[in-house]
């Protein structure tokens, strides 16, 4: 099944399921905003036209190969939740995320060790805006476990830098830039704190798609946040 067809039915699946549980109770009961913070990990590296720009091959064109490393992750989130019974309740809302993708090794014989300068120094960004359902479970004490899942548009982009190598060589990468369909897939954990005001902490599968375009990336985000319903 594709992935866009599985969270299209997960949507339709949690829905019914509320219609089914609830039944006339079920209801739209505040409206709900989240901000949080964390750490990504990427799980792949990308690959970026290069052309030397010095010695006998000058000119020459090729594919290099970009490491991603670990980097700071933020996100921002509004919308609905509902109590479906004193178990379950229920949120839709829209996503939007971006993690820094911190720039590791290039993939050259010469570059080993770390024996080549990146200038200027290159940085990454995963950026994804998105329309998440989660479910949580309510009835197990003052700790909540919830299940999301989202679907929407994620973006890729790696800037271009030149390379020099111990061995005087230069080579210029283009900018790496991918647009896709994207989403998440994850897990968490929200508390009460006071009032209105919780805290959340969640894992999550991010990024384009099984199937992406060539440069999307896949991440893994631990976040904290915090949460306040009005």
């Amino acid at each position: 099944m594709p992935p866009s067809q599985f969270a299209t039915r997960f949507f339709v699946l949690v829905f019914a399921f509320a219609a089914l549980v609830g039944g006339r109770d079920t209801r739209a009961q505040d409206v709900r905003i989240e901000v949080g913070t964390g750490w990504v990990v990427p799980t792949k590296s990308v690959k970026a036209d290069g052309t030397i720009k010095s010695g006998q091959m000058e000119g020459a064109t090729g594919v290099v190969p970009v490491d991603l490393n670990s980097g700071a992750h933020v996100y921002a989130s509004a919308g609905l939740s509902w109590t479906v019974s004193s178990n379950f309740t229920l949120y839709t809302g829209l996503r939007a995320q971006q993690s820094q993708l911190r720039v590791g090794e290039v993939g050259l014989r010469d570059c080993r060790r770390g024996n080549c300068s990146l200038s200027p120094d290159p940085d990454g960004q995963l950026w994804i805006a998105a329309l998440e359902g989660r479910i949580t479970l309510t009835s197990v004490g003052r700790i909540n476990p919830y299940f999301l899942v989202s679907l929407g548009v994620a973006r890729t982009t790696v800037d271009g830098t030149r390379v020099e190598t111990s061995r005087g060589g230069a080579i210029q990468l283009a900018d790496v830039g991918v647009t896709d369909a994207g989403g998440d897939v994850g897990f968490g954990a929200s508390t009460s704190l006071v009032g209105d005001l919780s805290v959340n902490a969640e894992v999550r599968a991010t990024g384009s798609l099984p199937g992406s375009k060539e440069n999307a990336i896949t991440t893994f985000p631990f976040s904290v946040g915090l949460s306040y319903r009005f």
